[in-house]
């Protein structure tokens, strides 16, 4: 009989060691996809990588790491190995993944020289800092898992940088048309003609530096040639604002819009974050239809604005 209780614990021990490494490898190869504030995060044992959207950074995190980076007027080079916890800008960042493999000594005719191991290397190239984090021994079926994560965070990136260059050639585009300008005027002045920038002209600038052009309009010249007040409207919500010497290209968010008879004043905060709000007074000497019209389309883009940012909070 006793050998019948040693092989039946014989057969409950291997049983029990082969669930045991049936979970350990599961839990190895386990990955997932959360959301977290202000992004996604991708995470297996071992690492973890964060797409921080609302901040435009990318932050790795491993157990085991090796960071490197080079020497510039901007910062010294380091080397680091071992746990590691690195945020990157997410303009410039590659990600790259390779198969690791082993090379056959001797191999056959026609036999390829390298064998899959099974494990990927990983790395984060991050061009702006001219630095790279790199992982190695990941196991394939998680490389694998990556692979859609790490398509995604790539196209957020190229979306981001593609922003970054429209916006450069749009303010380098106003810098130059504005140097133009003001040599023009610079050069008329000298000869004793004081020359203001045509209505048509000064219009076409503010949206070139707005970066839109508005679906609702209205200008009123002053009489001498020049622009009095100026409101230019997207279906978006943003506005570009003219009164007096200030101007402004921001959105309607937090906007105030109030009825003086005979103009309507429209408090709005600045688009660089600044708390004190810019006020305007616009559409003197419309109708009174008119000005009712742009109060009630103002007032509407400015509560939905308003609506969408509680839904996304």
């Amino acid at each position: 009989m006793d050998w019948i209780w040693w092989s039946l614990g014989t057969v409950f021990v291997l049983s029990l060691g082969a669930y045991l490494y049936a979970e350990l490898q599961a839990f190895w190869l386990r990955t997932t996809v959360s959301k977290i504030p202000g992004g996604q995060r991708f995470e297996a044992h071992g690492f973890s990588v964060d797409m921080l959207k609302g901040a435009g950074k990318v932050r790795v995190k491993a157990r085991k790491a090796h960071y490197s980076q080079k020497a510039n007027d901007k910062q010294t080079a380091m080397e680091k190995t071992g746990p590691l916890d690195v945020t990157f800008d997410a303009l410039g960042l590659r990600i790259e993944l390779s198969r690791m493999v082993r090379t056959i000594n001797n191999p056959k005719p026609g036999q390829d020289p390298t064998l899959p191991t099974g494990w990927h290397s990983m790395a984060f190239q991050a061009t702006e800092e001219d630095a790279v984090l790199r992982l190695d021994h990941v196991p394939t079926k998680v490389a694998d898992q990556f692979i859609g994560f790490a398509k995604q965070l790539q196209v957020w990136v190229e979306r981001l940088e593609h922003q970054r260059t429209a916006r450069l050639e749009a303010e380098e585009a106003a810098k130059r048309e504005a140097e133009e300008a003001a040599a023009i005027r610079a050069a008329a002045k000298a000869k004793g003609k004081a020359v203001a920038m045509p209505p048509e002209e000064q219009i076409a600038q503010w949206r070139r530096v707005a970066g839109f052009t508005g679906t609702n309009s209205e200008i009123g010249l002053d009489g001498k040639g020049g622009i009095e007040w100026f409101i230019d409207l997207d279906a978006t919500g943003r506005i570009t604002l003219h009164s007096g010497k200030q101007t402004a290209h921001t959105t309607l968010r937090g906007a105030t819009i109030t009825s003086l008879g005979g103009e309507l004043e429209i408090n709005v905060l600045d688009a660089d974050g600044n708390p004190d709000p810019h006020s305007f007074r616009v559409l003197k000497n419309m109708p009174p239809d008119v000005r009712r019209a742009w109060k009630e389309r103002l007032e509407m883009l400015r509560d939905s604005l308003k609506r969408s940012s509680a839904v996304t909070t």
